[in-house]
């Protein structure tokens, strides 16, 4: 649909130049009153403004130009376009003018726009924030506006708040003016030219770091007050990013000053207000001598992320939301880049690979989408923000990085940047300046890939590689998945020699490497892959030669197939059984998550052969590891000792693993990576007293980590009636931002999941007016896991075709289809034990 055709859309009639907002919020009363005054170049005589606001009470509008004053009638709403008109008794001639407009609003729950957030000190004194969240649509909840990410203009924000109150905003920081009553005004530089969603402003009991020269850019980090000893790590991490980004994009950090500001209330991981990054709390406050490597590697990974869109969606823009997918993939592909340099023994590209094949999991699904497809409406947006975005999307990328090799590539991102600085694009537009700085077909390459879903099956027999597309299943209606790509296959033999570039088309392409031969040589390939007999067999004795990512990525595709019903049980364990002594966290992980799918359906007999086989895996390997660290492991080593206790605790019920992860908890040892594995032993086991114990210690827990540790872990109990007692603390007592998706893991818990769900589906209603509707999709995640009953099954699709979720309803469709192919693939496995 045409920008003038989409009825979303606002007339370039008036076109907005800078804005500057007085905005003066009342943190005990949770409401704001605010005045904005914009500059604006009107295009065309009109005697009509129409711009965006949402939950605003808007009073008549001014309009100043050429000496003339112009006042409109009371403002018309739109509430299904969250708009507001103004006219005026006289027609309004072409030229500058500014705009002013005054307004009032409401402080709300619902984590976007402008809203409040709450926490409690150390000494139990409860304190009140208010803080925005604009991305993707919500600035008009906090000032009417041209809200679209095409209308760029400067922002310079002013805030009256009480004296003893920080603010914050995108700029530094000019005055602070003492009105005598207690109360002062901020006042804060204009901004850049940027997008509308990218404005934020703070105001709260907060303290801050002394800010760090970032050659010539201070860096703060904020938090509320008591927090500042868990700083440490994010402002080093910072800092790292902005050299490592300016150096990468070679282009100066475009903003005056970066403040990384942690928010008690936030509904995603951070948000990259140009300026002002806001972060949930455990996203970057953080103790490291006692998180695991997993949370010290998502602070450092979402911190990289926000910075990398500094420059990639604040100084260059999507023109509108379908390509929002490419600021994020972009970041996310970046970040992974970034960390990796910041810690390279925490072999993030492994990592990354993982959660590449996440995504494929959704992608193999005949509900999957295309990572770009057309958005009309701010609802159409929501869905944008999902696996299919992130992960994936990042994950062509990165394909796409390692086919062109990191140089050109890095020239085509240099190239792009500073062409379309301070400006809006379209998703070619990138393609164009890597196909300028390759001379490779990418534009052709890359829409095969982003315009279609799903993706190939790549196999390798005979010599001769072939693509097919990849499916869980036939489609019993219309198929989302694409027919053909421009595949670029990296290949190597094991018997030495380079990496090959490959780009396979329609037609069999011939390999004339020595075998044997590796195909998604290094992993980066977004596609499965599948080797012929002679091919197979020629590799199976090298296993232990593959890189480490190249073993992970065997082992997912081998799931896979397993899934998807291509290969057997037993032709599974045997690829598991290849993976030898390595001390490789995520092959195994890929294991275990196999065991666990079969846990839930398997019974009997047929169980006790399961266990069997997870003792035969699982326990050599942790003998060798045992508990505690050993001189010398490497620094992955935990996470694999975490996920062999936890299927030996939980799937073998090995009673010397339960009863030492009874042990550690009750002293109290619970620092590090197998903290949240000792919880989940424990809470299985339900012993009397451990529930109430696992809240106080939630209660008094001293990180955002070991809060998240405690709070997540209490849906691990095999009980109903404490699940009860759960789903009444999430509609009552725990944080809106995490209690969807507590709710959500209660609903995958094995035993008790089921009656979990009947539960909250009597009480969506509720839940639709408890919780924002951006989180009611994680109420639904433990759909894909309600395999083991056809019935219930019906009755899950049934309700959720009947109670859609607008803008997030394909993820719920990803889920149930998800639940079918698991129906199909239990009652194979059934047929094989």
């Amino acid at each position: 649909m045409t920008t003038t055709a989409n009825p979303y859309r606002l007339a370039r009639d008036v076109i907005p130049s800078a804005y500057r907002i007085y905005l003066t919020p009342d943190l005990e009363s949770a409401t704001f009153a605010g005045r904005v005054e914009i500059d604006v170049n009107v295009v065309r005589s009109t005697s009509q403004l129409t711009l965006h606001a949402n939950d605003l009470v808007v009073a008549p509008a001014t309009l100043s130009a050429q000496s003339v004053t112009y006042r409109s009638g009371e403002p018309t709403y739109n509430e299904q376009y969250n708009t507001v008109t103004f006219d005026f008794d006289e027609t309004i001639a072409e030229g500058e003018a500014t705009l002013e407009i005054a307004f009032t609003g409401v402080l709300n729950d619902l984590l976007v726009g402008f809203y409040r957030s709450t926490f409690v000190d150390a000494e139990g004194q409860s304190h009140v924030i208010a803080t925005t969240q604009f991305e993707h649509s919500d600035a008009r909840r906090a000032f009417p506006c041209w809200d679209e990410p095409s209308f760029k203009a400067t922002w310079q924000v002013n805030l009256t708040v009480p004296s003893h109150l920080a603010a914050y905003s995108n700029s530094p920081e000019t005055s602070s003016t003492d009105l005598g009553n207690g109360w002062c005004t901020v006042t804060f530089a204009p901004t850049m030219i940027m997008s509308s969603y990218l404005v934020a402003f703070v105001v709260g009991p907060f303290e801050e770091t002394a800010p760090v020269d970032v050659d010539g850019v201070a860096m703060r980090v904020i938090y509320p007050r008591g927090k500042g000893h868990l700083t440490a790590m994010a402002a080093e991490a910072g800092a790292f990013a902005l050299r490592f980004f300016s150096e990468y994009f070679d282009i100066p950090y475009p903003g005056d000053k970066l403040d990384q500001v942690a928010i008690p209330d936030f509904s995603f991981g951070a948000m990259e207000n140009l300026g002002l990054v806001t972060y949930r709390e455990s996203a970057l406050l953080i103790d490291p001598e006692t998180s695991s490597l997993l949370e010290r590697q998502r602070v450092a990974e979402v911190i990289c992320h926000e910075t990398a869109h500094m420059w990639f969606g604040d100084l260059v823009t999507m023109e509108w939301w379908e390509g929002i997918w490419l600021n994020e993939a972009f970041a996310t592909f970046m970040a992974a880049l970034c960390s990796d340099a910041y810690k390279p023994e925490w072999k993030m590209w492994v990592d990354f690979g993982i959660d590449r094949d996440a995504a494929l999991q959704v992608d193999g699904l005949h509900s999957t989408r295309p990572i770009e497809y057309e958005v009309i409406s701010p609802d159409d947006t929501r869905g944008m923000f999902d696996i299919l975005t992130y992960q994936k999307g990042g994950s062509v990328l990165r394909m796409l990085q390692q086919y062109l090799g990191d140089t050109v590539f890095r020239d085509g991102i240099r190239r792009y940047l500073k062409k379309h600085a301070y400006a809006n694009t379209v998703t070619t537009d990138l393609w164009d300046s890597l196909e300028e700085a390759s001379g490779q077909p990418v534009r052709e390459m890359m829409n095969t890939w982003i315009l279609q879903g799903g993706h190939p099956l790549v196999t390798f027999a005979e010599g001769q590689l072939t693509q097919q597309p990849f499916a869980y299943g036939t489609a019993t209606g219309e198929s989302s998945i694409g027919s053909q790509w421009l595949v670029p296959v990296l290949t190597r033999s094991l018997a030495g020699g380079p990496v090959e570039r490959h780009l396979l088309e329609s037609e069999p392409l011939a390999i004339t490497t020595a075998s044997p031969v590796v195909i998604n040589a290094g992993g980066s390939g977004v596609y499965r892959t599948r080797y012929g007999h002679d091919e197979l067999n020629s590799l199976s004795s090298h296993i232990g030669e593959l890189e480490e990512l190249e073993r992970a990525t065997l082992v997912a595709d081998s799931w896979a197939g397993l899934f998807a019903g291509q290969i057997t049980w037993s032709a599974f364990l045997t690829t598991a059984r290849g993976l030898g002594q390595q001390n490789e966290p995520n092959p195994w992980g890929t294991v275990a998550s196999a065991v666990a799918l079969a846990h839930r359906v398997l019974e009997g007999a047929h169980h006790d052969t399961l266990v069997a086989q997870v003792r035969e895996l699982f326990a050599p390997q942790f003998a060798r590891l045992g508990w505690d660290a050993q001189p010398g492991e490497g620094e992955l080593t935990p996470q694999l000792r975490a996920t062999l206790i936890s299927t030996l605790g939980v799937v073998a019920n090995d009673p010397s693993i339960q009863a030492e992860a009874v042990r550690r908890f009750e002293s109290d040892e619970l620092d590090g990576d197998l903290a949240r594995t000792i919880l989940r032993v424990v809470a299985h086991q339900n012993r009397p007293g451990d529930y109430a114990t696992f809240l106080d210690r939630y209660k008094k827990a001293t990180t955002p980590q070991e809060e998240l540790r405690y709070l997540y872990a209490v849906s691990d109990f095999p009980d109903l009636d404490i699940a009860r007692d759960v789903i009444s603390r999430c509609f009552g007592e725990f944080r809106v931002q995490d209690a969807p998706l507590i709710l959500g893991m209660l609903t995958a818990n094995s035993v008790i999941g089921p009656d979990v769900w009947r539960t909250l589906s009597q009480r969506w209603d509720e839940a639709n007016a408890s919780f924002p509707p951006s989180l009611m999709v994680r109420l639904t995640v433990g759909i894909p896991t309600f395999i083991k009953d056809r019935a219930f099954a019906d009755d899950v699709e049934a309700f959720h075709r009947s109670h859609p979720l607008g803008g997030d309803q394909r993820t719920v469709e990803q889920f149930l289809e998800r639940m079918r192919v698991g129906l199909t693939f239990a009652d194979a496995l059934r047929q094989q034990f």
